[in-house]
């Protein structure tokens, strides 16, 4: 009887032990510090989701990491702790379980978390961006992100949109290089803090603006030349852009004009009514604040000179079918000529020589050869033309001259490839008397010399 007595407290002994053990020692696990949180929250792939036993003699029966089709990423079993080991990616769903228990005081436990990473939003924007004339670039997000730093040796502000889901880059004046491509390294995060992954922003400045004088360095130049300025870029405000020009005579004076554009990037100052004969003019282009449609510069002023010859002028008249030869005011010379037949008139009004070629292929505009009306002469000589496919040149094909005969060229004598003996070279003197920009005025009457309507 005492032996059972000693035994059945022995027993009450260790049963009380187990059970104030159970109640005084801690037992469980401890799961990642988000599994604890009440809020469902994507969470930054960087956070720990290690798993550990809580209490004396606890140890993970079994834990383990999957991903969203159920496949194992990492295991353990029998271990006091479980670390995975692995890189959490983005935008991904995950499920943390693990089972623990303590034999001597025969308590177990499981528990499971699943959550999801943060997601990176799709850059909706190009990559490679050219800096808008104002200086900026964009980004464009599908779905609204927090901070976004640019790091370059292109210093960009950022400017965020209301939604925060677009950003305005807006480049620092004065600190880029015209006509190069900088890498813009975008750190950026998400509006909770997560940071992304990096990204690179290629961004192209525009190239320089240039500007090119087409009369610069000629001497010699009739007195109507206009003065050519191209641009390499069409103008971001062409209505401003002669404001920065000045063209002046050799003593300073300025000359008055008027400005015709051809296209974007071509313009004209024609003399009113003329340049002065025997000078030299200066052309200068002020940089200010000129910018192409891109935003290219002038970085530096552009000067430009040019000369004029004596005042020469040439007059045609139709019904005389003659060439008068002026010059400072004395006709020095009339040729005869053959203008345009009635089908095929020569132009009226007031001209220049724009284009000279010793010797030109011409032929028919706008027709292929078997159509009627078409044509095609080679190694025509002396061409100087006035006005679109109108010109002065020399005539071996016939001997009519003082008649219309031509399909509205004014035909003149020359000795070039010319079989016929005794004859004149009106052409080739008209051309070597003659330069670029002289006045050409063709008149239909020579009895009342009409007025003509300009084209300058």
């Amino acid at each position: 009887m005492r032996g059972l007595a000693f035994g059945g407290f022995t027993l009450a002994v260790a049963a009380g032990a187990i059970i104030a053990g159970r109640q005084t020692l801690p037992f469980g696990i401890a799961m990642p510090s988000f599994a604890e949180s009440q809020e469902t929250q994507p969470i930054d792939p960087r956070a720990e989701v290690s798993v550990e036993g809580i209490g004396l003699g606890t140890r993970l029966v079994k834990a383990e990491l999957r991903d969203e089709t159920g496949k194992v990423l990492s295991e353990v079993t029998n271990q006091p702790a479980f670390e995975p080991g692995i890189k959490l990616e983005y935008g991904k769903k995950y499920t943390l379980s693990a089972s623990a228990e303590r034999l001597w005081l025969g308590q177990k436990e499981a528990r499971e978390v699943t959550f999801t990473t943060v997601s990176v939003p799709n850059v909706e924007s190009p990559l490679r961006q050219d800096l808008s004339a104002n200086g900026t670039v964009s980004l464009k997000f599908a779905e609204p992100v927090g901070k976004i730093t640019p790091s370059s040796e292109l210093q960009l502000e950022v400017k965020p949109g209301a939604s925060q889901q677009s950003f305005t880059l807006e480049a620092v004046p004065g600190g880029m290089t015209q006509g190069k491509t900088y890498t813009v390294d975008i750190n950026w995060e998400s509006p909770t803090g997560v940071p992304f992954p990096p990204f690179k922003l290629e961004v192209s400045t525009a190239p320089p603006l240039t500007a090119s004088v087409a009369s610069n360095g000629m001497s010699n130049l009739g007195i109507a030349m206009p003065v050519q300025i191209d641009f390499s870029e069409p103008l971001s405000d062409r209505q401003t852009v002669t404001q920065h020009i000045t063209i002046s005579s050799g003593d300073g004076q300025p000359i008055e004009g008027k400005w015709l554009w051809f296209g974007k990037q071509r313009v004209q100052f024609r003399p009113q009514p003329v340049w002065p004969a025997q000078s030299t003019i200066h052309v200068s282009i002020d940089p200010g604040d000129l910018k192409s449609a891109r935003g290219g510069f002038l970085a530096n002023p552009v000067n430009a000179t040019f000369s004029t010859g004596a005042d020469r002028r040439i007059e045609v008249f139709l019904d005389k079918q003659r060439v008068n030869v002026i010059e400072n005011g004395e006709v020095i010379k009339t040729l005869k000529a053959s203008t345009g037949k009635s089908k095929t008139p020569t132009v009226t009004g007031s001209f220049y020589i724009y284009a000279r070629f010793p010797t030109k292929t011409m032929k028919s505009t706008g027709l292929k050869p078997g159509q009627k009306g078409y044509y095609e002469v080679k190694d025509v000589p002396y061409a100087q033309y006035f006005y679109e496919g109108y010109a002065f040149h020399g005539a071996f094909w016939h001997n009519n001259f003082g008649h219309p005969a031509s399909h509205g060229c004014i035909n003149l004598a020359t000795r070039k490839k010319n079989g016929r003996k005794g004859v004149n070279e009106d052409a080739g003197w008209l051309y070597h008397w003659a330069s670029l920009g002289v006045p050409v005025t063709v008149h239909r009457s020579s009895a009342q010399q009409d007025q003509v309507a300009t084209t300058q």
